[in-house]
């Protein structure tokens, strides 16, 4: 398959595409901070608990919002040929993508709590823990793509079409990614580590990106990291603990190097497949 994802329609890297990157984002942050102001000020127990989780991760909306309106009315591309390309969605790549990366996912934890059964409380309540599942499930499937949307969406196809396009399209949108996941201060607090478990995670979601000629995969993945840390695991130090989410695991501390490991083998495997896959196609 031609790997050409992000080159039609095209968004060139050029002075309208930057100020239309920077829009996206005084459109997401200016609408979720008078939406957060609104919800706090009618719904006072949106400040705490649960429903400010709920809160907080809708107002990603705003983030879709701003790319559909710079995608239509600067470029005008429709979103639907934006996100798909004028292919259908395709729902089976993101399902076999969600599925795998959090069977990973759970068989790293399997792995974890064997190494270091110590650092592992359990208290799985299974009704609170599937009522919650259920109202935060489709709210992070919205943080999760609208991450995507803005990263391995717009970013991506801003440097697509110039010379080393694919490249730079994914060092470049894996870089930001990383840089405004990896250098918050819940990540510094484990060194040299935090930044670089995201730093390869971004690298590896460019990667899918470019290898699957689409976001569906990478989305499938993002949500399936996302379900895994705010509903199957949780660690003392997340900055969505005190939030009211369910649990089925709870580590004291989160070991970052162990982590980093984790997901290093994950990036390995996708390669060594990647790989499989170019030497077979060649025969």
């Amino acid at each position: 398959m031609e790997k050409n994802y992000g080159l039609q329609p095209r968004i060139p890297l050029s002075f309208k595409s930057i100020a239309g990157f920077i829009l996206i984002f005084v459109i997401w942050q200016g609408g979720s901070l008078v939406w957060l102001k609104l919800l706090n000020t009618l719904i006072p127990a949106t400040t705490s608990g649960f429903p400010s989780f709920v809160a907080l991760f809708s107002s990603f909306l705003f983030l879709i919002l701003g790319v559909f309106l710079i995608t239509k009315f600067f470029f005008k591309i429709p979103f639907r040929t934006f996100l798909f390309e004028g292919r259908r969605p395709e729902f089976r790549k993101f399902a076999i993508y969600f599925s795998l990366y959090l069977l990973a996912l759970i068989l790293y934890l399997i792995l974890d709590i064997t190494v270091h059964p110590q650092a592992f409380t359990f208290h799985f309540d299974p009704l609170p823990w599937l009522g919650v599942l259920l109202i935060a499930a489709p709210i992070i499937f919205v943080q999760s793509a609208a991450e995507e949307i803005l990263f391995r969406g717009y970013m991506y196809r801003m440097f697509r079409s110039i010379k080393g396009g694919a490249f730079w399209s994914v060092f470049i949108s894996s870089l930001t990614f990383a840089i405004v996941h990896g250098l918050n201060p819940e990540m510094m607090n484990y060194g040299i580590w935090g930044p670089l478990y995201y730093l390869i995670g971004a690298f590896f979601l460019g990667f899918v990106a470019y290898y699957t000629n689409g976001i569906a995969a990478t989305i499938g993945i993002h949500f399936a990291t996302n379900i895994f840390n705010m509903t199957i695991w949780a660690y003392g130090e997340s900055t969505v603990e005190n939030m009211g989410l369910q649990s089925i695991v709870s580590r004291h501390t989160l070991d970052m190097p162990f982590a980093f490991f984790g997901i290093f083998a994950i990036v390995i495997s996708y390669s060594a497949f990647q790989f499989y896959k170019y030497k077979r196609n060649r025969l």
